[in-house]
């Protein structure tokens, strides 16, 4: 569950989330439209605490994002967000991409992590894509990374 009240944000003069107060159920299905520059993006980023608002509260699966004794890495176990723009490092296949937050924050295996890997990229078709560069995919097999 996600509540949203009278959140707030101001980036210098330009007042870009005015009172937006929300209830997203689970399972529940929400797009957020509007033109460039409308404050959607900067929306879903207070949501998970990348940005920090002016006012207003955020709660998510219970949690209170933006309050300073929240584990926010707790919360984030529950919580997915596709970026923009996708930040793979190009240094990484595709498998190392995916395999180091479930090893590194989470404490999984690597047999376990390749294994979840190989499950999520096959439901998305990209399987035969394990052992690719960033750089070699398009930018929807990027986000679908």
């Amino acid at each position: 569950m996600i509540h949203v009240d009278n959140l707030q944000k101001q980036f210098g003069e330009t007042h870009v989330l005015r009172g937006i107060s929300c209830d997203i159920k689970p399972q529940e299905v929400v797009c957020i439209i509007g033109p460039s520059g409308s404050g959607k993006s900067t929306f879903l980023r207070c949501l998970n605490a990348l940005e920090k608002p002016d006012g207003g509260e955020v709660s998510v699966n219970g949690f209170d994002v933006h309050n300073p004794k929240t584990n926010l890495n707790k919360m984030r176990e529950s919580v997915g967000m596709v970026f923009q723009r996708f930040n793979l490092f190009p240094h990484m296949t595709v498998l190392d991409n995916l395999i180091m937050a479930p090893m590194s924050i989470k404490g999984m295996s690597r047999a376990d992590a390749l294994k979840r890997a190989e499950i999520l990229l096959d439901k998305v078709g990209l399987l035969d894509k394990i052992d690719a560069w960033p750089a070699s995919l398009s930018g929807g097999q990027q986000q679908r990374v």
